[in-house]
């Protein structure tokens, strides 16, 4: 029923979420004594190792504000997506 656009679509939806967990959870943990942040390819992958765990407050907040602006535009697309298949299954019936 749901063409490869779709299906794209909802995985980069996806991901932007997990995106947006791992940030929240390092900015959460940005002052907790011996944290070492995650990045999403550890989440994902578990065995990326990056050589300097520092984090800053600027950079977890850069990161939120870049995903939160492609979450937005993947929504908006997903969204036109659905509506235009209502589109043609409504004309269908005509």
């Amino acid at each position: 029923m749901f063409d490869p656009a779709y299906i794209s679509l909802k995985g980069a939806l996806g991901e932007t979420i997990i995106k947006q967990e791992v940030a929240a959870h390092n900015l959460a943990n940005i002052n907790t004594p011996g944290f070492e942040p995650n990045t999403f390819d550890e989440v994902l992958q578990k065995v990326i190792k990056r050589e300097d765990k520092k984090i800053t407050v600027e950079q977890e907040m850069d990161e939120i504000s870049q995903n939160v602006l492609r979450y937005s535009s993947l929504v908006k697309l997903l969204s036109y997506k659905i509506n235009t298949l209502k589109t043609i299954a409504s004309q269908g019936r005509r």
